[in-house]
């Protein structure tokens, strides 16, 4: 091994190594007691912040989230809603009011902690000036009292010296840009940090004022929704009452609803706007503010004026690179080759360096390429070094790091890795060894309610389901279920990127593959909160089309690590990963949906027809959008009580087929989910028969509907749905395309195009093609006739004429068509289910023929809540209490 190789898992000496970031209140200050003893003061100032934070919460606790709930409910429309929140918010103050003793002790610890952080904010602006004196360990001992008071809560990591590179070099900045703009001396100045960044900010914003010269400062932190204290409001409205100034600070603001709640808090307890000035960092190139700040008193950093770019300059980096290459190689060149960007504006930086090495001892130069990128600051930062040092091999070389910035071997992109049997050994493999070397025994993410852990945003995603009842719901029975869902017994520090486009070929590395972005989302600000292995598992998942490859990665996983992997946590983790990947951008929203929905249709399709042989018999069409499936969830999927209709029709020997208006992608992708022959799709345009589609429009209207499609496409505002190939689906807005802008299309008026007008959407379709004929089409490719057709809107009127049993579920909107049409006594998929007893003459799963297997209570429990509401609202109670009753089950899950 060269002494390039070994520079790579050099020690870091006495400096804080940690792997789980998210601690409770016992972890914290054990690892404080060791940064002060280490004299590691930017640790112990973190460590200290963080124990502030959750002491402060603590203070300003939100008993049975009342004030949360009075948040939302004042929020609302309704006059009902809002009289239920003013209620809330009452109870939330009476609530408050308890708690004596508990109080005490963490006011003491308070009291203890502004303290701490006060004298250590000095060496930490100024490390090389400043020392904190002794006797700090002294301020501890009020804290032991108070740890039991925090119930277990877990440190909220802040996103100013976590997830973004802000430094205590841009504190001081903006500290003189203030003292140049506001004659501060000699009148009092209350820095109120917005929690959590806000609490580890506003001590050093102290301190430099201090320094600065101006002794009158205090602290204050306050998180929006939760109200200030008597005794805050006091201090404030003393402030405002002298002709002092508040500052407010926080991490930089992206939409700033936050911080203006803040200042509205504020202004509340007694102080003027004019003397409410925000100091902030800023990731634009101007100083401008977003909307709820705009035009406010402000003192602003904009991003070319961080501090990290001048650490990100060849002369320093060059010096730190020298420190962690080691005695024993020599740093000769280091040259700047430009930014690298990231996933997002919002982030850490990086930039890429190409350095030439010498090996002292050889006398060999190796040229190689470097990233530096921002990593976070002290132990926060150092976190990607700890996890590195746990995985050798499996990653890039991590050489060190310095001052808030991670140095690594560069890898350079290249076109992601396909799906496959390799790459879901590879990802498997990796995400065992993380299970093998990185345990997390403290993990605690059930008490992270309000904070999207992985638990709370799965049952987020499913609360649609309960419709009405969805904000009682969750409290009550969602997330209890869920969470016990979600148990596992190997908790494990998380990667939280391990999707396609984190993986980089390197011949070197076995399996062809290096993980790189090993630890910058593992407990990122915007983060799912998991220490589950499989929810890195389905990270994997998520991004990716191929239809197997999410059993390949479970099966792979299985064999690595001897654990089986279940469904119903396999989808709710692909369903929060998705939700994760949507809102980072990384997927848009209509991918989300669609493979969101090919989770709830892989879980279904796994317990109700996988094994069914196809049947040879007599056709039956049915409709999608409101007979086999529903958008409860926010996107159209079946359920339960739909998948058993389809399993009792193929076990009985009957041949389903789809007839809808969607587009033939989605009845391609529903087709193969389910196992069907095939469909009709675009309103009767196309047909899809095993596989291969057939065009039924005349060669004309073809030709007729592509220059329709390119007149539009020219119409500014006017979007068009490019899943739609043989008819033309086209919005402004979020509705139909108003009749003037239609009117500049000459075509639209030929005699063969049909203009059909929705609540959502203009559809444009060929006069002569309807789904009875694209349903007779298909049927006589399949050599079948058709036996039943289901259907709930004009459109499937010519379907119901090529079918002996015409039905339509309760929620039909059917103009009178005579006898022939039936109404079934249910609505949406238990109307379709009411359609197949009439055919089969019981309901479906009654007979040991389309029978299902027997379920377990936990599948029992998820299929429950995603057959809420087949069949509309009406459902939800009985169903409700029905998932309460297995919830209630000790045993057996």
């Amino acid at each position: 091994m060269t002494a390039i190789d070994q520079a790579a898992g050099q020690a870091t000496g006495n400096a804080l190594l940690v792997t789980d970031l998210l601690a409770d209140g016992d972890a914290l200050a054990a690892r404080l007691a060791v940064a002060l003893r280490s004299q590691q003061w930017l640790d112990a100032f973190l460590l200290a912040a963080g124990l502030s934070q959750l002491v402060e919460d603590g203070l300003h606790d939100d008993p049975l989230m009342l004030s949360r709930a009075a948040s939302y409910l004042t929020g609302r429309p309704s006059r009902l809603a809002r009289l239920a929140g003013r209620v809330s918010g009452a109870a939330g103050a009476i609530a408050r009011a308890g708690g004596g003793q508990r109080r005490r002790r963490l006011q003491r610890a308070r009291t203890a902690l502004v303290r701490l952080t006060e004298r250590l904010a000095g060496p930490v602006l100024a490390p090389e000036q400043e020392a904190p004196g002794a006797g700090l360990t002294a301020l501890l001992a009020d804290l032991a009292p108070a740890l039991l008071a925090l119930g277990g809560d877990v440190v909220r990591l802040p996103a100013c010296y976590h997830s973004f590179d802000q430094h205590p070099d841009d504190v001081r900045w903006l500290v003189r840009a203030l003292g140049h703009r506001y004659r501060l001396d000699g009148v009092p100045v209350c820095v109120v940090g917005v929690r959590t960044s806000g609490s580890y900010l506003a001590p050093l914003y102290a301190a430099a004022l201090r320094a600065a010269g101006n002794p009158l400062v205090s602290v204050l932190t306050c998180r929006p929704g939760r109200p200030l204290r008597r005794w805050e409001r006091a201090a404030l409205r003393a402030v405002g009452r002298a002709g002092g100034m508040v500052l407010m600070t926080d991490d930089p603001p992206g939409s700033g609803t936050s911080l203006a709640a803040a200042a509205q808090m504020v202004a509340a307890a007694g102080v003027p706007d004019a003397r409410i000035v925000f100091v902030l960092s800023l990731f634009g190139t101007t100083a401008e503010l977003p909307g709820p700040l705009a035009g406010r008193p402000a003192v602003v950093q904009p991003w070319p004026d961080w501090s990290v770019h001048a650490r990100l300059a060849p002369g320093p980096v060059g010096r730190a690179l020298a420190e962690l290459a080691g005695p024993d190689l020599d740093v000769d060149e280091v040259q700047p080759l430009g930014p690298v960007r990231g996933g997002s504006d919002r982030g850490h930086v990086r930039a890429l360096f190409a350095a030439r090495l010498t090996d002292r001892g050889t006398g060999a130069q190796v040229s190689k390429e470097i990233l530096v990128e921002g990593a976070g600051l002290g132990y926060l930062g150092r976190h990607g070094v700890a996890v590195a040092q746990a995985l050798p091999g499996l990653l890039p070389r991590v050489y060190g790091f310095r001052d808030g910035l991670l140095y690594r071997d560069w890898l350079p992109p290249a076109p992601g890795p396909g799906s496959g049997e390799a790459l879901a050994a590879t990802v498997a493999g990796y995400v065992d060894a993380r299970r093998r070397a990185l345990p997390a025994p403290s993990a605690a993410v059930e008490r992270m309610g309000g904070r999207d852990p992985a638990w709370e945003v799965a049952g987020r995603l499913l609360s649609g389901q309960f419709g009405p009842l969805s904000v009682p719901a969750r409290p009550l029975l969602l997330d209890p279920l869920v969470r016990r869902l979600l148990r596992h017994d190997q908790p494990t520090v998380p990667d939280g990127k391990t999707d396609r486009r984190h993986w980089v070929p390197d011949p070197s590395a076995a399996g062809g593959l290096r993980k790189v972005d090993f630890y910058q989302r593992a407990f990122g600000h915007l983060d799912l909160a998991c220490y589950d292995p499989v929810f890195d598992l389905a990270g994997a998942a998520a991004d990716t089309s191929a239809a197997d490859f999410e059993q390949q990665l479970r099966d792979a996983y299985q064999r690595r690590s001897g654990q089986r992997v279940d469904p119903e946590r396999w989808l709710l983790y692909r369903l929060a990963q998705l939700w994760r990947l949507g809102r980072a951008g990384d997927l848009g929203p209509d991918l989300v949906d669609q493979r969101s929905a090919a989770a709830i249709h892989d879980y279904l399709t796994s317990w109700f027809l996988r094994g069914l042989a196809p049947g040879s018999g007599p056709v039956c069409a049915i409709d999608l959008d409101g007979v086999l499936e529903c958008d409860r969830l926010g996107y159209p999927a079946t359920s339960p009580t739909g998948m058993m209709a389809l399993r009792a029709l193929i076990a009985h020997g009957y041949r389903p087929v789809l007839a809808t208006g969607r587009s033939l992608p989605e009845v391609r992708d529903r087709c193969a989910a389910f196992g069907l022959a095939g469909g009709v799709a675009e309103y009767g345009t196309v047909i899809l028969h095993h596989g291969e589609a057939t065009d039924l429009r005349p060669p004309p209207v073809a030709g007729l509907l592509g220059r329709i499609r390119a007149g539009l496409a020219r119409l500014p505002g006017v979007d068009l749905d490019e899943r739609y190939r043989y008819v033309v689906r086209a919005r402004a807005g979020h509705g139909p395309v108003p009749a003037e802008a239609l009117a500049g299309i000459p075509a639209l008026a030929d005699p063969a195009i049909r203009v059909v007008h929705g609540d959502g959407q203009t559809d444009i379709t060929a006069a002569g093609a309807d789904k009875g004929i694209g349903l007779r089409a298909l049927a006589g490719g399949l050599d079948a006739g058709c036996i039943l057709a289901v259907g709930d809107s004009p459109p499937d009127l010519p379907l119901f004429a090529q079918a002996a049993l015409a039905r339509a579920p309760r929620n039909a909107r059917l103009p009178a068509a005579g006898d022939k049409i039936r109404v079934t006594r249910h609505a949406y998929q238990a109307g379709l289910s009411d359609a197949c007893a009439d055919l089969l003459g019981h309901r479906p799963g009654r007979c040991a023929r389309c029978r299902p297997p027997s379920f377990a209570p936990r599948t029992r429990a998820v299929l429950g809540v995603l057959d809420l509401r087949s069949g509309g609202v009406p459902t939800i109670p009985s169903r409700a209490v029905a998932i309460a009753a297995v919830l209630a089950r000790r045993t057996g899950w």
